[in-house]
């Protein structure tokens, strides 16, 4: 009998194991099915916080009269946020949230629900939607990279180096990232520092892509040690900044060593010195300096801005770019253009 069994034979030693793992599996289930179950509770809930957007009758009427509707829903919803109809698609992702009963089924409408929320400029909903999906299923790295993508453009940069940590775990490969943050909150911080001065510049040095972001900041609050970067530069590194040093008033320049023939070429070309017959650095710049040099017509430079990721344009610089999202892949172009004299009328 097994009453009979002593505690030091092997088949009670069986017996003890099968009893615990069986245990074990019980214990195992019930707390997924309640897991599961405040999981699904928490999202209805999350989801009534958005009632107010409205449903879509007729996709309604659609869920109620098809067997498998959610494909159709989806993809004209996705039609209607292509097209730049946002309200639309937030009210049929809405509505199929209210119709899709599975939690784990949710969670892509959600996060098309935050990607419609997020072009449409709500960004604070779009954020909220997301973390609620972390919250839940903080193992999704895509979501996360929304996520950072919102903190930045919130200012949030501190909560975004905090979640770039947690996508290191997931992903790895956030050194850029990680180090940009770092520059930014150093930089929002730099009235209430006694000086970021070399943190920034050791992020430089791990960083060079971080260039034009700490030169942006040096340029305005610590010009010495900016004109000391930008003499040290390679030509290339130079010209991808050429906007930035193209604007730099005339009072501002320091004195500037004639064996730079670079900076020396810009600044001819800009007109703030005297033209020299030396062979310009490029092509535009040579131009505008014969333009100067016959008077018939003034030059001037224009810049563009291109992704080096997606091959993209966009007429003003951005930290990331506007159509790919990727961080610190745009470059700057220059073309010529022909300067002409605005003439400015009163009104009074």
């Amino acid at each position: 009998m097994f009453w009979e069994i002593d505690y030091r034979d092997p088949l009670f030693g069986i017996i003890v194991f099968i009893f615990l793992v069986g245990i074990a599996s019980l214990i195992g289930y019930y707390w997924n099915y309640f897991a599961s179950k405040k999981r699904k509770s928490a999202l209805i809930k999350f989801m009534q916080n958005y009632d107010y957007v409205g449903f879509d009758e007729e996709a309604k009427e659609f869920l109620a009269l098809s067997s498998n509707p959610t494909s159709s829903i989806l993809f004209m919803a996705n039609m209607y946020q292509k097209s730049g109809n946002y309200e639309k698609a937030i009210r049929l992702y809405t509505t199929l949230l209210e119709y899709t009963k599975n939690p784990l089924d949710k969670v892509p409408i959600l996060e098309y629900l935050g990607e419609a929320y997020y072009k449409a400029g709500f960004l604070k909903r779009s954020k909220e939607i997301f973390l609620e999906i972390l919250r839940y299923y903080p193992r999704m790295g895509n979501i996360l990279e929304k996520l950072i993508k919102i903190q930045e453009e919130l200012g949030e940069y501190q909560e975004a180096l905090n979640s770039t940590d947690c996508l290191e775990e997931l992903k790895g490969d956030t050194k850029l990232q990680s180090a940009y943050l770092k520059s930014k909150i150093l930089i929002l911080q730099a009235k209430n520092l006694n000086s970021p001065l070399k943190k920034l510049l050791m992020l430089l040095k791990q960083e060079p892509q971080l260039l034009r972001l700490i030169l942006s900041f040096l340029k305005d609050f610590y010009p010495r040690e900016f004109w000391e970067i930008v003499f040290n530069l390679k030509e290339e590194d130079i010209l991808d900044i050429l906007d930035i040093l193209w604007n730099i008033p005339l009072q501002d320049l320091p004195k500037i060593p004639q064996t730079h023939n670079l900076l020396n070429s810009i600044y001819e070309a800009k007109g703030y010195f005297a033209l020299t017959p030396n062979k310009k650095a490029t092509f535009e710049l040579e131009v505008l300096c014969l333009l100067k040099e016959k008077q018939n017509f003034q030059g001037d430079l224009a810049f563009h801005y291109f992704c080096q990721e997606c091959k993209g344009s966009s007429p003003l610089f951005f930290e990331r770019c506007p159509h790919c999202g990727k961080l610190l892949s745009m470059h700057v172009r220059n073309f010529l253009k022909e300067k002409k004299h605005e003439m400015g009328y009163s009104f009074l």
